[in-house]
């Protein structure tokens, strides 16, 4: 009887805190589409093992823009325009892209596309064209940079003012009379989605006390071609690349750096160079592109022919920035349903890509539930992201946590957005080259409301993930219908030391009751271990429609159904683990 009495005025407080809180989440994000009541469980013996550890503390964020990797798929090829569907571009005539063809992102194989590219906006999306007109292959991958706007990013056109033969000269003060700027340029059909004009050539930026964009066959600049053009200053992440006897052989030349030596994963933005710092002169009249090979990025020549000695490349690499954090729910940091994370990453980032899982009991000490439907949005109000309770009806009570992870954004890293295209009753299938073809592709997702910022779309179901037909597959678990436009944050990741990636199955052997025990060198004994979880990975599945969390046991983490239902043999799940905990402790709200 008091155990009931108990639970009856934690019930009550529940109800107060939505009633006082969950408008602010519902005049922003707006009303899902079913509602939901607290589920208050039993609580799980503590582990007394204190922590005294330092709050974490990052440098300020400072970022060149928002990078990612396009591939042409059947579902948006038109013709030889492949459709770019992101929300820093999607409505935006004036946006800016710079890109770069990739041969194989992350190490995987598709088709050359050896034509010249360009940008076009279609009255509603940004797109890449082949500028002959030629179809655009299936698979065909591109990196794609939206710099972060400055002073340094603005589109070019040329005119009869500033055409002399086959290069227009840019007047900038950045880069007059500076031949160490570091010059990146794509070509753009029709900037601001008005007019349209080709330049089906090869080109590449040269210095003459200015510099300019040239045609590398010597062809006439056409009078209002257009290109957009981000300048850089030469540092880390930002070199001029020079092929060498050493570094080349037949079509490619071999960049050396730590950036991305060893990094399949890297995105590499690339513009010819005919004389950097304004001496000497080489061109490579030839359409241009990256790939990965035997530990080292590569520029080549879409066409196979002989990289030139001497030819110089400008290459930008963003430098790689995560992070891995606990974060807690508190009375200064929650409103309604939802917690906002404060870290640098995420701060102002409504393009950041961010992953969590509930934890129990963070380094073995409380214990709260968390028997929600989760996901994370970005409020454009408070310019953070937030962990939020997908009922949208449900408070985050004070105390709950959740692990965090804020992955480099890089071609392992991505959106994928369920549309017509690819949704199949409760499923919305995935066309990566990560994944394609790749049953033992370990994936982590998270649903995410509002990616980018923009839109919003609940799926208030435990999610899952599969293999079949060669693609993997996001499914609700409940087997309800997936919405059009419901959106996930897809990491495939890899393992590197102190960190672990792994395929974790129940079995009668390693599970009792609504829990089943990780067994893994990195989670043993060690209550700091930060581990996100996403159901799925091994087929034929088993379904476990309960929303999950991970807690510490005394000796190792186990994943849970927060319910208390039974985890059934077979069920299986992806799992993540960082060795290095980091207290995360969240900061006063400005």
């Amino acid at each position: 009887m008091f155990t009931k009495f108990v639970r009856f005025v934690a019930a009550l407080v529940v109800v107060a805190g939505i009633i006082g809180n969950s408008g602010v989440a519902l005049a922003e994000r707006g009303a899902a589409p079913n509602g939901g009541a607290q589920n208050i469980q039993p609580p799980r013996a503590l582990q007394p093992q204190p922590l005294d550890l330092p709050a974490l503390i990052l440098p300020a964020a400072s970022s060149l823009g928002v990078q990612f990797v396009h591939v042409a798929t059947a579902a948006n090829i038109s013709a030889d325009l492949t459709i770019i569907d992101h929300p820093l571009t999607n409505g935006k005539p004036d946006a800016i892209l710079l890109v770069t063809p990739n041969w194989n992102p992350g190490n995987v194989v598709g088709p050359l596309d050896d034509h010249p590219i360009s940008v076009y906006y279609n009255g509603s999306k940004w797109g890449i064209f082949n500028q002959d007109n030629v179809a655009m292959p299936v698979g065909a991958a591109f990196n794609v940079i939206i710099p972060t706007t400055g002073a340094n990013v603005f589109v070019h056109k040329a005119t009869g003012a500033n055409i002399t033969s086959s290069w227009t000269n840019i007047d900038n003060p950045l880069t007059n009379g500076n031949p160490n700027a570091i010059v990146v340029v794509t070509p753009n059909y029709n900037p601001g989605g008005v007019g349209g004009t080709y330049n089906n050539h090869p080109i590449g930026v040269w210095y003459t006390g200015s510099w300019a964009i040239i045609n590398q066959d010597g062809a006439a600049m056409p009078t209002n071609a257009s290109f957009n053009v981000f300048v850089l200053t030469a540092g880390t992440g930002v070199f001029v690349h020079k092929a060498t006897a050493g570094n080349s052989a037949g079509c490619y030349t071999r960049i050396d750096n730590p950036l991305t030596n060893g990094n399949p994963n890297a995105i590499v933005f690339v513009t010819p160079n005919f004389n950097p710092g304004g001496v000497g002169g080489t061109f490579d009249n030839h359409n241009i592109g990256v790939y990965y090979s035997v530990g080292q990025w590569r520029i080549c020549n879409q066409d196979l022919t002989a990289i030139p000695v001497n030819a110089s490349f400008n290459v930008l690499v963003l430098v790689p920035a995560s992070d891995i954090f606990v974060h807690t729910a508190t009375a200064g940091n929650s409103a309604g349903d939802y917690t906002r994370i404060d870290n640098a990453l995420t701060n102002g980032h409504p393009n950041a890509i961010v992953f969590t899982t509930p934890n129990y009991n963070p380094g073995g000490v409380g214990e709260m539930y968390s028997d929600y439907n989760i996901g994370v949005w970005y409020s454009n109000t408070a310019s953070q992201w937030a962990i939020f309770n997908q009922d949208e009806l449900t408070a985050i009570p004070a105390s709950t946590a959740f692990n965090v992870l804020v992955p480099n954004p890089d071609t392992s890293v991505f959106v994928h957005k369920a549309i017509a295209a690819n949704i199949s009753g409760h499923t919305t299938t995935i066309d990566h080259p990560l994944t394609n073809g790749n049953p033992d592709a370990i994936l982590l997702v998270t649903p995410s409301w509002n990616p980018g910022g923009v839109g919003g779309m609940y799926d208030d179901h435990p999610i899952s993930v599969w293999y079949s037909g060669g693609k993997w597959r996001i499914f609700n678990q409940d087997f309800a219908a997936m919405p059009v436009n419901a959106s996930f944050n897809v990491s495939i990741p890899t393992a590197v030391p102190g960190v672990g990636v792994f395929v974790h199955t129940a079995t009668a052997g390693n599970s009792a009751g609504d829990y089943t025990m990780i067994d893994n060198a990195l989670t043993n004994n060690n209550p700091n271990a930060i581990v996100v979880v996403t159901p799925g990975g091994v087929c034929p599945c088993v379904y476990n429609n309960h929303p999950i969390g991970v807690w510490y046991t005394g000796s190792q983490w186990a994943i849970f159904n927060q319910d208390i239902a039974a985890i059934p043999d077979g069920a299986s799940f992806n799992v993540y683990v960082d060795a290095n905990y980091k207290l995360y402790l969240p900061l006063i709200m400005r």
